[in-house]
């Protein structure tokens, strides 16, 4: 033993050095956690010598963590006695390393030791050691120059409560529930002993600590220090669940607040107040103990902020001030208590804590004024629900229209209702910091304050503080909505008159600001005035509109002087008056007039609109497209929110958008999204008038496409790729992508179709059979789908090799790898090229390497959306026989070469919203041959993949340079998503009901995971010779679980066992991946589960590969929650199979470690011996622990056993849809 123990003291010192070794240190490791995993009672007698008071520190910290981990994990392997000794010698090294002023590590250790044991122990250690500590605590002097003795021992028996508590509250996963449950309720009974001593503890050791300062003492004066810290950190644990009656008999809320005074203990002090402040009332808290704690705790709380407040303390509260941490945490405690703020009843101290709040709010400070925000949105909320309430007797609830703030507050009994005069007060003040910094959204190349690291930080930041802003304003607006509309028609009159003035840089400046914030308090007041309840009173409607109609001419009338940044925020401005112009259609006219004066007059085009935006856009271009997309914009948005007062303008505002048109007015963007408003007001319209708006749009699209030339440059890929992607030599050297117009042209058209479909959802008769789009399938969707081809084709090695010269289109832009490392958007310095990056945000009708990746995302997305849009809005276009015969040759065509990301989107887009609301009559003709395709498909590349990545990862780090290891990191990511995605579908495939497709998928999937253990349970009962009967009342039972119908998942297995078998396959293989997708592949599985009876060759794999699977699925971390679910799996194959001669599961069981077939007929016995499923689930459980010998399931993951059933890898066949050629004739007959 003494060898032992000296080798081991011997490797941690000179580990410990700083000349040590990577070796050195390693080697310490290895035997740490040799020391774990070895003999029991070895470990425990060298952990117990190396704890020892003689022993060097570093060496007494290894032996507590030694002797906390056999506690913790291996508690169980004890003998009673054994136990009993360490109880004993926990507690007696807690008292001896106090004793002897040990160093603060091994005190820390000791008591976090014997925390652990009293956990293990139970309930009646910690009855008989409470009473002890107490006892050890009160050793020694308090006030005399070996006080600090005392200090330490209260410090650590400190620890010891607060560690106990810990561990009880919120680490107790690993413990019985009784146990738990007994252990809760002693430490419950001891908050009588506990509260008290934790009180005195603070009180004896502050003064401790000022009487030995004062005498010089200063060692002593800090362990006196210590032990107040260690007695706040033990209040911080018990002030989240200890009843608020015995936190305040105890005096530890006025001990609390008394210490807000002071430098050293403030902090923790204040987080104590800021935990009993956020908590809400409970059964153990009476209304006038709740009350009482609450008043005490606003004293205590605006007592601390009243000097932080003074103008003399002003810079304590900035950044890096004295008081910054503090001041913020002060704040946010104060405004935890606006759910019970009605408690404060004192006139004059209510008063100063709402002066305290608004003074914080105005802070310039922004993370202080951030956290005083909830404070006000809760109390106005809790107001204007009272009006509402006041206002309408018979209705409950708060007033719709306030909205809320994701602030975290409790809700609680309304406060007195704030007074007119604070209401406005508060306007005023979100008015005033909207102005000064909360309505502008940072752009990239601004500066930002050095107290964020990172500019997303601090632009997610501000859109969060501006959000809280607006919910004040939303708020104050609910009680006073006239006061609220004049102060925003006076902001917006301001802002006009500074719009109007010749300006110079800094004028103008003043004047976007000016507007911008005038916009978004107009905005923010309109929300909360023009709400629903207005078309029931008439009078007040008839204010509102009389309030609202100058404002909106005011807008109107804004002169921009041609400026971009201005006409944008005047574009936004006028979205908010749909509901007047619903209220007052006769305003619509004139309001449409002036938007298209705006649109075409403010900023004009440099060229006639049909062509395309210039190659290398120059300074400014960008910001006059956006401007002019947001007054376009402005249209659709009256159009969204008042369909019917748009029907009578219909026509001529089609025939003023064509002249605009045909004269190069309007950009092709410009154009669509007017057709799209027109588009989406003809829905209020009768069903002929929608046939004739979408002839209207479409129509020139249809007769481009109709041309020959344009069949022409889909005939090929090599076609597609010379006429929108040639390639072009700059003067430079190098190469351009030309082919500028007809992709702009093709671009608009695609995004066009797109939002034809999207913006007609449930036109037409039942069932969309005569949905206005239904005409235009037979001509559209065919060449969309042939696109689609030609764009998948782009990333084959020939599409590559033909864009060469400009490869990085075809990769991921420097910002989506940004992303994806999780490093922010990158710097214009970090940018790789300008070429590279121009066009991500400028236009898809550039000529840069950006420009061109853009038009092929856009492009693609649009027509994948536009196809998974059919099921749901227009399921009668499902009927188009082309489309049909094509759909999934062209969706998965070239799939072996398409990226993991585009897949993805290919999935999510289109075949998941297929297969969720497919109609049944489509689903052979649409669902079936994409599923053929994509499983097999699927299959060997995710498992090609994750076996790629887990030999890397078992192949040990990588000593690539830093740009390998992001790709790496990448790669990485890319991969979970599309297994995530691809689990998903499956998910969506067994939770379908082709008789109930608008069913919810968790319902769906409940009904499912029942069908399937109600089945398996009757299949294993009656074993291999009840197999054709039990796939019978399998096959009966199982849909009936759903309403009647079967699943997606079954007809699949009818229709194509091949595509079924290659789903599953993959969904076994997935459960083992270390991915949270492993979950949703093994519910996958579990459908299966019930299938199994119908199919022999299915039967025998659900008992052989799925159930290995599954087993050896619970040693991953992945599913380390999902235990339950996992086992139900496993008892749905058992019961089902364990008991068949002939089935692959008896053999599976066999091959654990330690598993022996008595031990098997005597798990049989177990598992049939009760009808309970939670029974038969734990006895699965028993029986795979011990077969693994150890505590948990880890130890499955070395378990590989023979492969009980042998399964290939499915292999990609060919569709069952028409051959390449046969494609083409469709194609080529479309028009013809």
């Amino acid at each position: 033993m003494a060898s032992a123990v000296d080798t081991v003291v011997q490797t941690v010192l000179a580990s410990q050095q700083i000349t040590a070794t990577p070796q050195q240190r390693a080697a310490a490791v290895q035997l740490f956690e040799q020391l774990k995993a070895g003999e029991l009672h070895s470990s425990t007698s060298i952990g117990a010598e190396l704890i020892k008071a003689h022993q060097p520190v570093e060496v007494q910290v290894m032996g507590y963590t030694l002797l906390q981990h056999l506690v913790g994990t291996r508690w169980d392997e004890f003998t009673k006695e054994e136990q009993t000794q360490l109880a004993t010698l926990s507690y007696n090294m807690l008292k001896e390393v106090g004793g002897l002023g040990g160093a603060w590590a091994a005190r820390s250790k000791a008591s976090v030791l014997l925390a652990l044991v009293i956990k293990r122990s139970g309930a009646e250690l910690w009855e008989a050691a409470l009473p002890q500590l107490i006892a050890v605590a009160a050793e020694g002097p308090v006030i005399q120059a070996s006080g600090g003795q005392q200090g330490l021992r209260h410090e650590e028996v400190c620890m010891v409560m607060r560690y106990v508590a810990d561990e009880v509250t919120q680490y107790a996963d690993d413990i019985q529930a009784e146990v738990k449950r007994l252990l809760l309720a002693v430490l419950t009974k001891s908050l009588a002993q506990v509260l008290p001593f934790l009180e005195r503890t603070l009180e004896h050791n502050f003064a401790a600590a000022g009487a030995a300062s004062q005498a010089g003492q200063r060692e002593v004066a800090q362990q006196h220090v210590a032990a107040v810290q260690a007695a706040l950190g033990a209040v911080l644990t018990y002030a989240e669940w200890a009843p608020l009656m015995w936190l305040k008999q105890a005096g530890l809320i006025g001990a609390c607040g008394f210490l807000l005074g002071t430098l050293e203990f403030r902090d923790t002090a204040c987080e104590v107040l800021r935990l009993v402040a956020g908590r809400k009332q409970t059964q153990d808290d009476s209304p006038e103990v709740f009350q009482e704690v609450t008043a005490q705790l606003a004293d205590a709380l605006s007592a601390a902020a009243a000097p932080l407040l003074a103008p003399a303390a002003a810079a304590e509260l900035d950044y890096d001030g004295a008081a910054d941490e503090f001041g913020r945490q002060l704040c946010e405690g104060m405004a935890s208590l606006a759910p019970h703020f009605s408690a404060v009843s004192d006139p004059s101290r209510r008063l100063a804590f709402l002066q305290q709040m608004l003074a914080f709010a105005q802070h310039p400070y922004l993370l202080l004024a951030d956290k005083a925000l909830p404070f006000w949105v809760k109390l106005l909320q809790d107001g204007a629900s009272a009006a509402a309430a006041a206002s309408n007797p018979g209705k409950a609830g708060s007033n719709p229209s306030v909205g809320s703030v994701g602030n975290g507050l409790q809700a609680g009994p309304a406060s007195p209702p704030l007074q007119p005069e604070a209401v406005t007060a508060l306007m005023e003040m979100a008015a005033e910091q909207l102005q000064k910094r909360g309505a502008h959204t940072p752009q990239e190349q601004e500066d930002f304050p050095a107290y964020f690291d990172t500019f997303p930080e601090y632009k997610e930041f501000v859109v969060n503080y501006r959000s809280k802003l607006s919910a004040v304003v939303r708020c104050a607006a609910a009680l006073l909505p006239e006061q609220a509309l004049m102060a925003a028609a006076r902001r917006l009159e301001a802002a006009a008159v500074a719009c109007a003035r010749p300006a110079g840089a800094q004028q103008l400046e003043e004047a976007r600001g000016l507007l911008e914030s005038a916009v978004y308090f107009m905005e923010s007041t309109f929300k909360a005035v023009w709400d629903d309840s207005l078309a029931q009173q008439p009078a007040k409607l008839q204010a509102m509109v009389a309030v609202s109609e100058p404002m909106l001419q005011r807008v109107l009338g804004i002169q921009s002087q041609g400026d971009a940044i201005v006409l944008q925020h005047q574009a936004r401005g006028l979205e908010s008056f749909g509901r007047l112009l619903g209220a007052r259609p006769d305003l619509l006219p004139a309001a449409i007039s002036r938007v298209l004066e705006l649109l075409v007059g403010v900023v004009p085009l440099e060229a006639p609109g049909q062509q395309p935006p210039p190659g290398k856009p120059a300074a400014g271009w960008r910001e006059g497209l956006q401007a002019r997309q947001s007054v376009g914009m402005v249209l659709l948005a009256w159009a969204k929110e008042t369909p019917a007062a748009f029907l009578p303008h219909l026509e001529g505002l089609a025939t003023r958008v064509k002249e605009l048109w045909e004269g190069g007015l309007v950009r092709a963007g410009e154009r669509n999204v007017i057709s799209e408003a027109i588009l989406g007001a003809a829905v209020a319209g009768p069903q002929q008038l929608q046939l004739s708006v979408v002839e209207w749009v479409l129509s020139p699209v249809r007769a481009d496409w109709a041309q020959p030339v344009f069949q022409a440059t889909l005939a090929s890929p090599q076609a597609f790729i010379t006429h929108y992607l040639p390639l072009e030599a700059d003067p430079a050297g190098g190469y351009q992508v030309g082919g500028q117009l007809p992709r702009w042209q093709l671009y608009h058209q695609v995004h066009l179709l797109e939002r034809a479909v999207r913006r007609m959802p449930g036109a037409g008769g039942p069932g969309g059979e005569s949905h206005p789009i239904a005409p235009h399938a037979s001509w559209a969707l065919p060449v969309m789908l042939r696109i689609i081809t030609c764009i998948h084709a782009v990333y084959t090695s020939a599409g590559r090799q033909m864009l060469a010269p400009v490869a990085p289109v075809l990769e991921m832009s420097p910002m989506e790898k940004a992303l994806y490392l999780k490093k922010g958007a990158p710097g214009r310095s970090n940018k790789v090229s300008d070429d590279d990056s121009d066009g991500d945000y400028a236009s898809v009708g550039g000529t840069t390497v950006g420009s061109i990746r853009a038009w092929l995302r856009h492009i693609r997305e649009f027509l994948y959306q536009t196809l998974g849009l059919l099921p749901t809005h227009c399921p009668a276009a499902l009927g188009c026989a082309p489309a049909q015969a094509v759909f999934a040759p062209a969706v998965f065509s070239y799939v072996e070469s398409l990226p993991h990301p585009q897949l993805r989107i290919v999935l999510r887009h289109i075949l998941i919203p297929h297969i969720k609301s497919c109609p049944p009559r489509h689903l052979a003709g649409w669902v079936a041959p994409a599923l053929a395709l994509l499983a097999p498909h699927m299959h060997t590349r995710l498992t090609e993949a994750w076996g790629g990545m887990q030999h890397h990862a078992l192949a040990g780090p990588s000593k690539e340079d830093s740009a390998s290891a992001d790709e790496e990191i990448i790669r990485d990511r890319l991969l979970r998503e599309l297994t995530q995605e691809y689990a998903m579908l499956l998910q969506e495939v067994s939770s379908r009901r082709l008789d109930d497709p608008a069913g919810t998928a968790q319902q769906q999937q409940q009904q499912q995971q029942l069908a399937a253990s109600q089945a398996s349970g009757r299949a294993g009962a009656g074993g291999t010779a009840a197999m054709a009967g039990t796939a019978g009342a399998a096959a009966a039972a199982t849909p009936a679980q759903g309403g009647g119908g079967k699943s997606l998942l079954e007809w699949e297995m009818e229709q194509d066992a091949g595509t079924g078998f290659a789903m599953l396959t993959t969904a076994v293989a997935g459960m083992c991946w270390r991915d949270e997708s492993a979950f949703r592949f093994a519910m996958f599985c579990r459908t299966m589960v019930a299938l199994a009876p119908r199919d022999q060759r299915l039967y025998s794999y659900v008992g052989g590969e799925m159930l290995q699977a599954a087993i050896a699925s619970l040693a991953s971390e992945a599913l380390a929650t999902h235990q339950t679910d996992m086992l139900s799996l496993l008892r749905g194959i058992l019961v089902q199979q364990v008991n068949d001669g002939a089935s692959a599961a008896p053999s599976v069981l066999l091959s654990l470690p330690g598993m022996t077939p008595d031990k098997l007929e005597a798990f049989r016995k177990t598992l049939f011996g009760t009808g309970s499923e939670k029974a038969q689930r734990d006895a699965i459980k028993r029986l795979l622990l011990e077969a693994c010998g150890k505590a948990s399931f880890a130890g499955l993951a070395d378990w590989k056993p023979p492969s009980a059933v042998v399964m290939s890898a499915p292999k990609l066949r060919a569709p069952k849809s028409p051959a390449k050629d046969q494609i083409d004739v469709y194609f080529q007959q479309i028009f013809h």
